[in-house]
């Protein structure tokens, strides 16, 4: 099964794909463009049926301002996409990870980091 995951900015979107319970990072894509950019995706990638989408909350679990657009995007994309499913996933230590990984490409994999996160978690028990 793939699964398409987001790690979402003010401006940019970050986006990781799965194969075979292994997540890669795909590309970037600018926030105002993200739904035009799925549904392009989507059409050549009908097997995707899970978004995965970070939730940028702080270290305590606590809610972040980020947390509220956030959710505010997830709306949106419930509305654009109702056949897929959306889920939501902390992605507290992503940012760290990636960090400890790719200091200098930090952003480019934390989504990668979010969705191999909810693989773990999730689909290899």
């Amino acid at each position: 099964m793939k699964i398409i995951a987001l790690d979402v900015g003010d401006k940019r979107v970050w986006i990781a794909i799965s194969e075979q319970n292994i997540a890669f990072a795909q590309t970037v894509v600018p926030r105002v463009e993200i739904i035009s950019y799925l549904q392009k995706f989507f059409k050549s990638s009908p097997a995707v049926q899970k978004i995965i989408i970070g939730l940028p909350y702080d270290l305590y679990g606590k809610d972040t301002k980020q947390l509220d657009k956030t959710l505010k995007f997830i709306q949106k994309l419930q509305a654009a996409f109702p056949s897929k499913q959306c889920i939501w996933h902390d992605e507290r230590f992503s940012s760290f990870v990636a960090d400890e990984w790719f200091s200098d490409h930090r952003d480019d994999i934390a989504a990668q980091c979010i969705l191999q996160s909810y693989i773990d978690t999730n689909l290899l028990k």
